[in-house]
């Protein structure tokens, strides 16, 4: 594989348990995650931390150009042998283009795994996350449904025009974690 990769999935859809089993695969990857990224900066006692935890909480996205410098110093990391495996960014229409105009400006190409499941079927993963992972915020159904709605609302037209342009592998994500990834790994061999 020689494209940078994209995971998009709504919350529940085991991005990050395929993320892990893909770098064991494939460590030529790097693995950038801005939601974990942005989280590990609000949890500092700072000015940045502040605005971050405030936007975070009233479940707005973050602006995109927090995103858009987040990514350019991730570019700036990767050797030029080096991959990108990125998990929820971008995002909105405006990341998409940022992003695109970057693999172009970088000379790169990249292909997109959408894990696609039902909102019924996130939900009881992500119920079941939280009393495994003992995390508060899923077990909150108005929480729930905010992070579902936004991602509905701004990730689904990017998710649908990658699909046009003929940049997107759909895997159905309702099976066990190994069908998934194997359904995975043999799309990616093929594009």
């Amino acid at each position: 594989m020689n494209k940078d990769i994209v995971f998009f999935g709504i919350q529940g859809s085991w991005k990050w348990t395929q993320a892990k089993i893909f770098l064991e695969e494939y460590p030529n990857f790097k693995y950038i995650e801005p939601g974990q990224i942005f989280r590990a900066l609000s949890s500092n006692a700072n000015a940045i931390s502040g605005f971050m935890k405030d936007t975070m909480a009233q479940w707005k996205m973050l602006p995109d150009t927090l995103a858009f410098d987040l990514f350019t110093m991730c570019f700036h990391l990767l050797e030029s042998n080096e991959l990108m495996l990125t998990d929820g960014f971008p995002r909105t229409m405006a990341q998409l283009h940022y992003f695109i105009a970057k693999e172009c400006e970088n000379k790169r190409d990249f292909v997109w795994v959408y894990f696609d499941i039902s909102r019924e079927k996130a939900v009881e993963r992500i119920l079941n996350r939280a009393k495994e992972q003992n995390r508060a915020d899923d077990l909150d159904m108005n929480t729930i449904n905010k992070r579902l709605d936004t991602f509905e609302k701004e990730t689904l037209p990017v998710i649908k025009y990658f699909e046009s342009i003929w940049k997107l592998i759909t895997v159905w994500a309702e099976d066990s974690v190994d069908e998934i990834y194997k359904k995975m790994i043999d799309s990616l061999k093929v594009c």
